[in-house]
């Protein structure tokens, strides 16, 4: 295995956790690699701790400077990546000692443009594993494509049949270099998505494998999770470089238009699920009405969003929170007097197990909701989204 692979951690105030992260990478099984880490203004220890661990392995070079965001910090690591292959760790977060050697032995044997993993996500109360729609294989063009269309049209919720992290991928360098360049500065939230995207649309080939190896470890004071002023504006320049990427695309012609509608509806909600909700109604759970009374599953980043936006309405009742860690204390009784539960999750896969757990404690069908495509018209996009539309497309 002679393969290079060149690994980019972008590091800002990660001091609890930067070593665990930078331990996990350099105690691999698989040693061929290039390691950058770039400090992005950090004000904490983090930066020395990268100069220390510089010091310590010649594979790894330190960039420092000026904080920038993570899509500024991730363009410095990737311009002086020079593996056949580059791949992403965040620095508040770790992989499993044999990931590497997997997946090079993919990257050797069959020479994709993209390696795509799953990956582990690990809450203060359990861990729940990530997989791809798509079954483990090598997929070359026109075999991909009818995969991944197959999956967007039978699944109800909004499924996206391989993920947008950065994380759990490797992606041939020269392939990553040209989207991440391309990406935004302006960009805090969604980043992978901006680069992944356009990786996926100008692949000949991808291999998908379901093993987890990377450690995605939640943490409620990401900056994912905040509420910020210019979130919508930057839901807009995300929405503009996902159009542009598909008009731009080399397989443009393969993949069905309706995933990139589905994909600005996903990070309209995510993003600012304060516009989710008026005097008009829902948007995405119609049959939640004022007065209704539910149960809202998911106690991610949309689910927080989502209940703090009701609460400031007063639009309905929310009578609990749950998730996965509640199930085994839960009593049937306790759905008699709501009308609803509403999974507020985005993952296709999480929200199949999270209904069938509930159905299995005797919930009724009818009071579950979910995103489901109907609701994710054109007409519901906001104006400014349709406008970007309708000047690319």
């Amino acid at each position: 295995m002679n393969i290079k692979l060149s690994v980019i951690v972008p590091v800002y105030n990660v001091e609890p956790y930067i070593r665990r992260c930078l331990d996990s990478i350099l105690h691999q099984t698989y040693q061929n690699l290039e390691v950058i880490l770039v400090d992005d203004g950090s004000t904490d220890k983090s930066g020395a701790i990268c100069d220390e661990y510089c010091c310590a392995d010649p594979r790894i070079q330190v960039i420092h400077k000026k904080n920038g965001g993570i899509a500024s910090a991730r363009k410095a690591g990737v311009v002086h990546a020079t593996g056949e292959y580059t791949t992403n760790v965040d620095p508040d977060d770790w992989i499993e000692t044999d990931a590497y050697e997997y997946m090079v032995n993919i990257l050797e044997t069959y020479e994709p443009d993209m390696l795509v993993l799953g990956y582990k996500k690990e809450y203060p109360d359990f861990v729940e594993e990530y997989r791809q729609w798509i079954a483990d294989g090598i997929y070359v063009e026109k075999n991909f494509w009818d995969e991944f269309n197959g999956f967007i049209e039978k699944k109800n919720f909004f499924c996206q049949p391989i993920d947008m992290s950065l994380c759990n991928k490797a992606v041939k360098t020269e392939l990553w270099k040209k989207y991440q360049m391309e990406c935004s500065e302006l960009l805090k939230k969604n980043v992978d998505d901006a680069v992944i995207f356009p990786c996926i649309l100008n692949s000949s080939s991808v291999y998908v494998d379901s093993k987890c190896f990377y450690h995605y470890c939640v943490r409620n004071n990401s900056i994912l999770w905040g509420n910020y002023s210019k979130d919508y504006e930057r839901v807009l320049i995300l929405s503009e470089q996902l159009i542009k990427s598909y008009c731009n695309a080399r397989y443009k012609d393969k993949i069905e238009k309706k995933f990139l509608l589905y994909k600005l509806f996903y990070h309209f909600i995510l993003d600012t699920p304060e516009k989710l909700i008026s005097d008009q109604g829902c948007v995405v759970y119609p049959k939640v009405k004022p007065g209704s009374k539910i149960i809202v599953y998911g106690k991610g980043v949309f689910a927080n969003r989502l209940i703090q936006r009701i609460e400031e309405l007063q639009y309905c009742t929310i009578t609990g929170n749950i998730d996965k860690s509640d199930m085994n204390s839960i009593n049937i009784k306790d759905f008699d007097n709501i009308d609803y539960i509403v999974v507020a999750i985005f993952n296709s896969v999480i929200v199949d197990s999270a209904i069938k757990r509930l159905k299995d404690k005797g919930v009724d069908e009818g009071k579950l909701l979910c995103i489901e495509k109907e609701n994710l018209t054109f007409e519901k996009l906001p104006d400014e989204m349709r406008e970007l539309w309708n000047t690319w497309l």
